[in-house]
């Protein structure tokens, strides 16, 4: 027997002793280690967003299909407060679907390894697919409100650009589609429309198909609107006669509606002035209180109201203030254009206005007149017949006491401005030239009544 031979032995034995400490040790330090951090299963708290993998071409989903997943794992304790939406993947694999109906299984990995997936809710989705259907329809403008149109107006025909739009959708819903709207509000329009308006797919019912997609979203509608040529609107006027009770006066003359349009032959209408009065006058002869009273309007014959009925007479509300005097006048001045364009001339229909004034009696009595100045503004406006609003201001009141005195009416409200090109000369074969006569814009300022106190 070798003399080496217990020496083996013996250190078999120690490494074997050795090993088995080792063993034990690493027993000890897992048992320790799981005892700290043990797992733990329960729901992750954020929903898993759901990847479509692999749609085939040419199908669209047409079912509200479950977009996001719930999962329960096991995780140890160190890792569930790492754990985020983004370290899951969920994804649902299309390769291979046709249309219909199909239930469409849930994977969903984690990039962690340590953590276990142990169920999902839903485990599949089910998916409905159509085949992807596309083609072009044509934009019909819808024009709405229209009887909410100021009256005397023609609509021409909307022009659409493009003239067509592209749907795209499920073949079912394109195949619904049974036109493609542009709806336009006409309300309160006077002038020519060009803007962009947004398109809908309608079914037959007027419904909205809103799984077809549109393309372009919008289209440019333009639409002409015109003054009708035997229509007009023409303000309205009405005086008073007589004087109030002692110690009242008129506060003001108010009519309703102040512009009325008119119908009749194309060539009395031109020939109108921009102002009708009503018949006769409201008689204030003592009175004490606010005066209504329906009048008819003063209208050449063959003209009447654009809404008047077949027998209906042609009238208007006219109310009469009567107020205790405070201090009252009436004062007629007379009425100018501002800001006419160059080259241009113009014809007011009336010379005049009615200025009715409330404040103290005192500054009434002793007001001079050339501190009241009566006009129109005309900026900006071409050749043509306009309904403009009156306007008077007290020069100077708010330097001194006239800024008590209130214009408490104004009589017309509104006068037509008749603006026209002014003529170019006509040279004439004479010695020596003679300067043209210059067409006057506005009228001259004259007062016809001095102010007094009613």
């Amino acid at each position: 027997m070798s003399s080496s031979e217990p020496f083996r032995r013996r250190l078999w034995d120690t490494l074997g002793t050795a090993l088995l400490a080792v063993v034990l040790a690493l027993v000890v330090w897992v048992n320790a280690t799981y005892q700290n951090d043990m797992p733990r299963e329960g729901p992750f708290p954020d929903p898993i967003h759901i990847e479509v993998l692999n749609a085939p071409k040419g199908l669209i989903l047409t079912n509200q299909a479950d977009e996001y997943v719930s999962v329960r794992i096991k995780a140890f304790a160190s890792s569930w407060s790492s754990l985020r939406p983004s370290t899951f993947s969920a994804t649902v694999d299309w390769s291979g679907l046709l249309e219909g109906v199909h239930p469409v299984p849930v994977k969903v990995t984690c990039s962690d390894p340590t953590v276990t997936i142990l169920s999902t809710q839903p485990e599949s989705v089910y998916v409905q697919l159509e085949r992807l259907a596309k083609q072009d329809a044509t934009v019909r403008v819808e024009l709405k409100d229209m009887d909410d149109m100021p009256l005397g107006y023609a609509v021409g025909s909307p022009q659409v650009e493009p003239e067509s739009v592209t749907l795209e959708g499920p073949a079912s819903a394109v195949e619904s589609v049974a036109a493609v709207i542009a709806a336009l509000s006409l309300a309160g329009q006077r002038t020519a429309v060009d803007r962009m308006v947004e398109v809908h797919a309608l079914d037959r019912d007027g419904k909205l198909v809103s799984s077809v997609r549109l393309t372009p979203e919008g289209v440019r509608v333009r639409l002409e609107i015109e003054k009708k040529l035997n229509y007009r609107e023409v303000a309205v006027r009405a005086r008073t006669k007589g004087q109030p009770a002692r110690g009242y006066f008129v506060s003001s003359v108010g009519v309703e509606p102040d512009t009325v349009t008119v119908v009749g032959p194309p060539a009395i209408i031109a020939a109108m002035p921009g102002l009708v009065s009503v018949k006769g006058e409201v008689d204030v002869t003592r009175a004490t209180r606010m005066l209504a009273e329906r009048m008819e309007l003063d209208l050449p014959e063959g003209v009447s109201l654009l809404t008047e009925r077949e027998g209906q007479q042609s009238t208007v509300l006219v109310t009469v203030g009567i107020d205790a005097v405070t201090g009252g006048t009436t004062v007629e001045l007379p009425l100018q254009a501002r800001k006419l364009g160059a080259g241009l001339m113009v014809r007011l229909s009336v010379p005049t206005v009615d200025v009715i004034l409330r404040g103290p009696a005192v500054l009434l009595d002793d007001l001079e007149t050339d501190l009241l100045d009566a006009y129109v503004d005309i900026g900006g406006l071409g050749e043509g017949k306009h309904q403009v609003r009156t306007v008077v201001v007290l020069l100077g009141a708010q330097e001194s006491e006239l800024r008590l005195l209130v214009v408490a009416s104004i009589s017309p409200g509104y006068v037509e401005a008749d603006i026209r090109r002014i003529p170019t000369p006509t040279p004439t074969a004479t010695a020596t030239s003679t300067p043209t006569p210059t067409p006057t814009a506005t009228l001259p300022p004259t007062l016809t009544m001095p102010p007094t106190l009613t």
